[in-house]
């Protein structure tokens, strides 16, 4: 398959997904997007998608809508949250092949799950089931029945910063670093991913059929992040100094708790973090990313990508509109 005309997308309304059907809709003369959502689904659809409303993304049967819905499509691009992915995903897949679709984009904008730092700390979490998955998608694609591009993007820095997910506290002016906040780890904003995904799918499948590509739009430590945002808000923050070993204990004791993401997010957050060679996952990310198809000579610098549209006083909102920075070379 050549050229990608038709676009299935799973997940067109969450953060990155409505990033992507934005993208996608700004490029009408390329793409046709349909935005694949349940019958039952409250969320506000943009005007402009396609949509088609599914009962059941579970009946994947010959005569299911799912299917007939899903024939002449060239490729089915997830957005999925995590959790419903891991479940969905190989259901959304078999469909996919009986309806003919040739090519699969896999929700995993993250670090890299395959790797083996992850995969220790990935047992019966949700890092090992999406590691797992990784691995069923690869064996199918072997028979040749599909093809998929994974993207490793690394963690979404502009949610990361919001969510508190990085340690920042934006509100009381607070920071958390870990390990000293020396270790350098590689991320992207959402709209980046967007890009990059609208990337994927203009080159031609044969460059990236069935393979993992890095993709990374700044590199970063916690202590330069910290630095840029303290320049933003104009003054000094509060810092707490933590190893990540809390955050892997953290992550465990959620895990034998029963909250799945809670302990995902700790474990991703000593993943990122962690001056242990042993957990590294990022270096790997980095390294592979610097060879990457979607990165130009030069990557965005934090400055660049925080403060092109930062307000001078640093307050809760500061970075509500960040994600639709156009900062980066991959377009």
């Amino acid at each position: 398959m050549d050229q990608v005309k038709h676009v299935a997308l799973f997940g067109g309304t969450g953060l990155l997904g409505s990033a992507v059907v934005e993208a996608l809709l700004a490029r009408n003369d390329q793409f046709e997007l349909t935005l694949f959502t349940r019958s039952s689904s409250t969320h506000e659809i943009q005007a402009k998608a396609r949509v088609a409303a599914i009962e059941s993304f579970h009946d994947i049967s010959e005569g299911s809508t799912l299917v007939q819905c899903l024939r002449g499509h060239d490729v089915l691009v997830s957005t999925l949250n995590s959790a419903v992915a891991v479940e969905l995903e190989p259901k959304l897949v078999a469909a996919a092949i009986q309806a003919g679709v040739k090519h699969f984009l896999p929700s995993e904008y993250t670090l890299d799950v395959t790797h083996p730092a992850a995969r220790v700390l990935g047992n019966a979490n949700m890092l090992g089931a999406r590691a797992s998955w990784a691995d069923k998608l690869a064996m199918i694609a072997s028979s040749g029945q599909i093809t998929y591009t994974t993207l490793v993007t690394g963690g979404f820095l502009d949610w990361g910063i919001k969510s508190g997910m990085l340690g920042f506290d934006l509100a009381q002016h607070a920071a958390t670093l870990y390990d000293g906040g020396q270790h350098k780890v590689t991320a992207c904003t959402v709209s980046f991913v967007a890009k990059a995904i609208l990337t994927a799918l203009r080159m031609p499948t044969e460059k990236t059929a069935n393979k993992r590509l890095y993709v990374a739009e700044v590199e970063y430590s916690g202590e330069e992040l910290l630095r840029t945002i303290e320049l933003a808000s104009g003054g000094k923050w509060s810092v707490t100094q933590l190893g990540t070993e809390s955050a892997k204990e953290n992550g465990m004791k959620l895990q034998a708790q029963g909250n799945m993401r809670g302990a995902y997010l700790n474990l991703a957050r000593a993943l990122n973090t962690s001056t242990d060679a042993e957990l590294h996952t990022s270096d790997l990310d980095w390294s592979s990313a610097r060879k990457s198809t979607f990165n130009g000579a030069a990557f965005s610098t934090l400055f660049e990508v925080l403060l092109m549209r930062i307000k001078h006083r640093m307050d809760t909102s500061v970075l509500e509109d960040c994600h639709d920075t156009t900062v980066g070379p991959i377009i």
